[in-house]
């Protein structure tokens, strides 16, 4: 127990020290005006198959269901898919300036989680766009099946005259926090450019979607039982809770990045911490010599055995591979990585002079300070004057 709440301390610093609730905010102004464009292009992609025609009537269900609480969001709701569907008619030109807007929305997200796992390289402009038009196709796809089997299967059960049974009942009132565990597991797994263990993106997206399914309760209920906005705002009341209900919805997404991201620390938290340049050259050298003992073998090496091996913080040993493979002495291989040439040809000084001192940044080399280990500062005053 006491290990769990070091952990969620932890979570909570990190989350902190992320920024992570400006990040939500800046989301949410970027969600205000994407979310059309994404709804549209949702709706046009499984529109565009006939074959597809009860899935996007599940998708949109689906829609109905977790845009907002059904109090707060009927006009909302509305509006949303009235828009979406007049999207369709707009000419390619229009049809194009939704997509650059949806894709704004996925570039994002995609750098607020990359802020999350301390992410230092980004993707090349190919893969994202691919990443981004998968999220984009797939996505509506896979939950407009996944509802439409869920419906389908109850149906059926029904209709065969069969008494539906608490399990069964169960099961289909779970579906929605199902997929969106599993869309939060998925965002964590693909999204960040960097290795995410599946168990970790698991738990994250599980933490996520029932802090997500807890705050549509209480959402719910405050607005039931508390509905004094309107005195203030009126017939405006939907506009505000809208805007937060998509802040706490960000809110709830990046918790659970967070945590995924911190999954890695969760039996040796001082690791989280551990992020000097001194810690950055040692875990580069114990790289180096657990690749080397693998090249021997004719081996490669994953992540995770490179982080049992460094006992290093994986944020630290993410830089640490970003520099080898800027110096070209390390590439990946398959899902793990090597060396890319000899161990002899690896000159530790260079690998030194790159991580810690950094010659070419400073008026003094470190050889100079090697043959004048008494050097003091009036000495060196002395020395850049000439």
């Amino acid at each position: 127990m006491k290990k769990i709440w070091h952990f969620a301390m932890l979570v909570v610093q990190r989350f902190h020290l992320d920024g992570s609730g400006k990040t939500a905010a800046s989301l949410t102004y970027t969600s205000l005006l994407a979310i059309v464009p994404l709804i549209a292009l949702g709706l046009s992609i499984i529109s565009a198959f006939p074959a597809f025609a009860q899935i996007s009537a599940s998708f949109k269900q689906f829609l109905l269901q977790n845009m907002v609480p059904d109090t707060a969001g009927r006009m909302i709701r509305g509006y949303m898919l009235q828009f979406s569907q007049n999207a369709g008619k707009l000419t390619l030109i229009g049809t194009l300036a939704l997509g650059v807007t949806a894709l704004m929305l996925m570039q994002t997200i995609e750098h607020a989680l990359n802020g999350i796992w301390h992410v230092r390289r980004k993707r090349p402009w190919a893969q994202r766009f691919l990443i981004y038009w998968a999220v984009l196709t797939l996505g509506p796809m896979l939950i407009g099946a996944s509802l439409y089997a869920a419906s389908y299967l109850a149906g059926l059960a029904l209709g065969l005259g069969r008494d539906t049974s608490t399990l069964h009942v169960l099961g289909l009132q779970l579906t929605p926090a199902l997929l969106t565990v599993s869309a939060l597991a998925m965002l964590y797994l693909t999204v960040p450019n960097r290795y995410v263990p599946a168990a970790h993106a698991w738990i994250g997206g599980t933490v996520g979607g029932l802090c997500f399914e807890g705050m549509k309760l209480l959402f719910s209920g405050y607005i039931s039982h508390f509905p004094s906005y309107t005195m203030v705002y009126g017939a405006f009341a939907a506009l505000p809770l809208f805007l937060l209900w998509i802040y706490l919805s960000w809110i709830t997404v990046l918790t659970g990045a967070t945590i995924a991201a911190t999954l890695p620390y969760f039996h040796n938290p001082q690791l989280a911490h551990d992020t000097s340049a001194g810690s950055l050259f040692h875990t580069a050298l114990l790289t180096l010599e657990r690749l080397a003992r693998a090249q021997l073998q004719g081996e490669t090496v994953t992540l995770r055995q490179l982080a049992g091996a460094t006992q290093a913080n994986w944020d630290v040993l993410e830089h640490a591979l970003d520099h080898l493979t800027d110096l070209h002495w390390v590439l990946r291989s398959g899902k793990g990585w090597a060396l890319a040439m000899r161990p002899d040809d690896i000159p530790i000084r260079q690998l030194f002079d790159t991580l810690v001192f950094q010659p070419h940044a400073h008026s003094c080399t470190l050889d100079d300070l090697v043959r004048q280990p008494q050097l003091n500062l009036t000495d060196w005053i002395r020395q850049r004057s000439h």
